[in-house]
């Protein structure tokens, strides 16, 4: 059925048409009458579209026209990835940290004899993608390989179905979308045969698996043996085996460490929320830190209006959709949103609860979003490693003190210039220098 509609999809009745906003009425009158487009929605623009394509032109490299580069920070792993995991829980950023290590991950899993079996979720596939070509190396070594691919993953369609047609011929196991549902979790599980028994190897993030874009947008991605995620994990892919949309009474699948979208997600967010106000309410320090890409949810929004008229003090870094309208006074005073454009695409997403001075921290796929609760399986994951959770909040941090790149969003909903002061503080280039003293394995 997908198939069958990309091949609609260039001569299908256009929906949206998006043109300079100065063009004369009469052009675009008649643009409008020429073209067919009464019923497509108008969106008024600036002189230039799909600026992606800019990206594709080709450039002198002596042209002033390139960020200086910053050479990916590559771990130290004089091992195997797996005996690292197995001493302890450890997150890699990119694109500021090399992206090889997932590739290693894969790799060693396609050609380790202790490997059995190899189970992940597909978003968004790269064009030549290492991890699709390690995977069909896993399956012709004889391991079992089930891979979830999300065909609704907008204007990637084409390319998820080719390279699930080549995974499929080479005796990869696909499983393809759940009807009414898309998978945007960010998971992948190995079981490995170690002295008589197997034991479990998860990765979990908030970017896709997918060298291409993690180049250019920074993500959190956890490595992790904790019995308690990778069992939970182990669970996800079982209910993602039967293609079957939530029901509202389904209870079979129990998730009490990961968070999951159509099982709890959506409560247990709520539910922090609620702590930090009966916090606040008893006169101690409540506090929420969020990092995401959208903020739209309206029940997510009202507990965080609630909040802030408890007292709870709210720092929301939203790089995108902001419905939320900080700094009306009784309203939303108590909350402060602001936004960074720099060289990487804010993609990470981090959730910071204060918990009694006890933080809890958590990171995942999920934006809060209608889409999100209700139209998706994502999976958010709590951060245990003190560590990692060290790193988590002081990335956030120099997030938060950015007076460079960063703008703040007023009660009217406008992007305002951050006050400059000094020292200027470039967030981006701040955790790179930061990641750069790290020695993360």
């Amino acid at each position: 059925r997908i198939e069958k509609q990309l091949l609609k999809r260039n001569s299908g009745y256009a929906t949206r048409f998006l043109y300079d906003g100065s063009m004369p009425e009469e052009v675009l009158k008649r643009l409008i009458q020429q073209l067919k487009l009464k019923k497509a929605n108008k969106m008024p623009g600036g002189r230039y579209h799909n600026l992606k394509d800019l990206s594709e032109l080709p450039m002198p490299h002596d042209a002033d026209l390139f960020y200086k580069e910053w050479r990916a920070i590559r771990p130290a792993v004089d091992s195997s990835i797996f005996e690292k995991m197995a001493q302890k829980d450890f997150m890699i950023h990119p694109p500021y940290q090399d992206y090889g290590t997932i590739l290693r991950f894969f790799n060693e899993a396609a050609i380790d004899r202790s490997v059995s079996e190899i189970c992940l979720t597909v978003y968004r596939i790269a064009n030549d993608s290492h991890i699709a070509s390690a995977l069909i190396s896993a399956a012709k070594n004889g391991k079992k390989v089930t891979v979830f691919v999300e065909l609704k993953a907008r204007f990637d369609e084409a390319n998820n179905i080719r390279w699930a047609k080549k995974m499929k011929a080479a005796g990869v196991e696909i499983i393809f979308s759940i009807p009414g549902l898309k998978v945007h979790a960010k998971v992948a599980l190995v079981k490995r045969k170690e002295k008589n028994r197997i034991r479990y190897y998860g990765i979990l993030g908030t970017g896709n698996f997918n060298e291409a874009t993690a180049k250019i947008y920074s993500d959190h991605i956890l490595f992790t043996t904790r019995r308690d995620l990778v069992r939970e994990l182990e669970l996800l892919f079982i209910f993602l085996g039967k293609r079957k949309k939530m029901k509202t009474n389904f209870n079979q699948v129990q998730f009490h460490h990961l968070l999951v979208s159509q099982f709890n997600l959506h409560e247990r967010f709520l539910q922090l929320i609620e702590e930090e106000i009966k916090e606040a309410q008893s006169g101690r320090p409540a506090a929420i830190t969020l990092k995401i890409n959208n903020l739209e949810g309206e029940s997510f929004i009202d507990k965080l209006y609630e909040a802030s008229r408890a007292g709870v003090k709210i720092k929301l870094l939203v790089r995108s959709i902001c419905r939320l309208v900080p700094g009306i006074k009784n309203q939303s005073e108590n909350i402060s949103v602001r936004r960074i454009v720099d060289r990487y695409l804010e993609h990470n997403r981090v959730f910071i609860f204060h918990h009694k001075g006890e933080e809890l921290i958590f990171s995942g796929s999920s934006d809060w979003m209608n889409r999100s609760i209700k139209r998706r399986i994502e999976v958010c994951f709590p951060v245990f490693d003190e560590k990692v959770k060290e790193q988590l909040k002081t990335m956030v941090s120099l997030d938060l003190k950015d007076n460079s790149k960063a703008v703040l969003l007023n009660e009217n909903l406008q992007n305002v210039p951050v006050t400059k002061g000094e020292p200027l503080i470039q967030a981006q280039h701040e955790i790179y220098k930061y990641l750069k003293k790290e020695t993360l394995l």
